[in-house]
């Protein structure tokens, strides 16, 4: 199976730079390809190559551990945006499967947990929790 993993995150945005951060670590490590959109989630139609697996890697607020989310699961959260200039992943994400002409069958989310813009909260043990994580879903890739 041909695999995309997407990280998402501002680099200067505190706990936002997660994505970016597992990003740089597993970038020559994993049997996928990876790439790196900033904040744009919309970047992904035009990058898109008809793999079949999407991981999506991105923080998420108000969660207190790393989840994974897979298919309906991530299709089912109600994540509402503040405003029209912060559109979140998760409605970009069903925008483009409504448009896209081709779109991957599977799709996995892994959430960091997120609790502020200012500054780094995130330890150590939950990006190696993450890569973990990460690892397990692109087995197959």
């Amino acid at each position: 199976m041909n695999c995309i993993i997407i990280f998402l995150g501002n680099v200067f945005a505190g706990d936002d730079s997660a994505g970016y951060e597992i990003y740089m670590r597993i970038k020559d490590k994993i049997k996928a390809r990876l790439e790196y959109l900033g904040t744009d989630f919309f970047k992904f139609y035009g990058i898109y190559r008809g793999e079949e697996k999407l991981v999506i890697v991105d923080a998420v607020y108000g969660i207190d551990d790393v989840i994974h989310l897979k298919n309906n699961e991530i299709f089912e959260i109600e994540d509402k945006s503040q405003g029209i200039h912060f559109l979140s992943a998760i409605e970009a994400l069903k925008i483009m499967r409504e448009v896209m002409e081709k779109f991957p069958k599977k799709i996995h989310l892994v959430g960091i947990p997120a609790r502020n813009f200012e500054k780094k909260t995130f330890d150590e043990n939950t990006i190696k929790k993450a890569i973990k994580m990460i690892e397990k879903i692109v087995l197959d890739c």
